[in-house]
């Protein structure tokens, strides 16, 4: 680590729930232990994957509502300008709302990591919201540095913020996730949080007519309405999995289905880190993991043509370990620290 940066701090938007966001921050935790961590909403009966000795400075109780509000932006946006950074050398925001709303000192060195911009303000069509991109755009420029996740999140800054963002890829565990000799190659799979964009009720209305069973490892909001959607018996919700449960669906499963746009994604690369393909909707960070040699990407609507065309020449083994060890925590935090280091 640079020596010039003796306190530092960290702010994540919101630390109420596990997804591949979290999973990047406890990378950055890794890279700076001793940072504090500030977040708008901390609900700590609802975490377990934070380490128990990282200091936590948050604004909101555990009573907020874990729904995110769209009109409730510049309030959330004035909430963080409340942090004082004012006695950190480095305050890095990883974040998918606001996190470029933070104010620092002049000689305080500010990086953004986005793992998107905005969701609830680009696009709209609410009059309020469109008029307030106009003040959020002028927070983008708080920042010395703007990083991001992936080609796909780029594009989003440069075309929603006009800004420049340079990309670090997130990384996986390679060493945890890895294949197993003999597996079963008996379930379709897929890995997400159960909301609305992340389109598993596409996937439930295509499995319903199909003889394969599927497995759904996940939870959320949307996941009474899409257990009332099955029609037959070949569905299957296992809830939240535990770290050797989800590496066990991943080694055993004959492809993992990813229907939603990801702004990165990193399920199709667990899923390729032990061996096992992926077919993924054609938009998205996908784009940027899966190849033609590690599984199929499809086109809206033609996810049972892309799941009968996998079964006829599934990917090989070999190429999805090789195309995950691309994408490694380890390389992502050599990167993030050289980047950071380098100004």
């Amino acid at each position: 680590m640079n020596n010039n940066y003796h306190k530092i701090a960290i702010f994540f938007d919101w630390i109420n729930q596990w997804g591949g966001a979290e999973k990047v921050l406890l990378n950055i935790l890794k890279i700076y232990p001793q940072a504090d961590l500030y977040t708008l909403n901390y609900q700590p009966k609802k975490i377990t994957w934070l380490p128990p000795s990282t200091p936590v400075f948050s604004t909101l109780t555990d009573s907020f509502p874990n729904k995110i509000f769209p009109l409730f932006s510049p309030i959330y946006d004035l909430l963080a300008e409340s942090f004082d950074f004012s006695n950190y050398d480095l305050v890095i925001s990883t974040t998918s709302t606001i996190g470029h709303c933070l104010l620092t000192k002049p000689n305080t060195k500010f990086i953004c990591y986005y793992h998107n911009v905005n969701r609830r303000l680009y696009p709209t069509s609410n009059i309020f919201l469109k008029l307030y991109q106009k003040i959020d755009q002028v927070y983008s420029y708080r920042p010395d540095l703007i990083l991001c996740n992936s080609k796909t999140v780029q594009s989003r800054i440069n075309n929603y913020l006009h800004q420049k963002a340079k990309i670090i890829y997130p990384g996986i565990n390679i060493d945890f996730f890895k294949p197993i000799a003999t597996p079963t190659n008996d379930y379709f799979l897929c890995v997400s949080r159960l909301v609305k964009h992340k389109n598993i009720d596409q996937v439930i209305k295509v499995f319903n007519h199909l003889p394969y069973k599927l497995i759904i490892v996940g939870t959320g909001r949307e996941e009474q309405n899409l257990k009332r959607m099955v029609t037959g018996n070949n569905i299957f919700f296992t809830g939240q999995a535990s770290n050797p449960e989800l590496l066990t669906y991943y080694q055993n499963c004959i492809a993992l289905i990813h229907p939603q746009i990801e702004d990165f994604g990193l399920t199709s690369l667990e899923a390729q880190a032990c061996g096992r393909g992926v077919i993924a909707l054609n938009q998205g960070g996908a784009l940027e993991t899966v190849t033609p040699q590690t599984g199929i990407l499809y086109s809206i609507n033609q996810l049972q043509s892309a799941i009968e065309s996998y079964l006829s020449h599934p990917s090989n083994p070999v190429d999805c370990r090789q195309q995950a060890l691309n994408f490694s925590d380890k390389k992502f935090m050599l990167d993030f620290k050289k980047t950071i280091n380098s100004i």
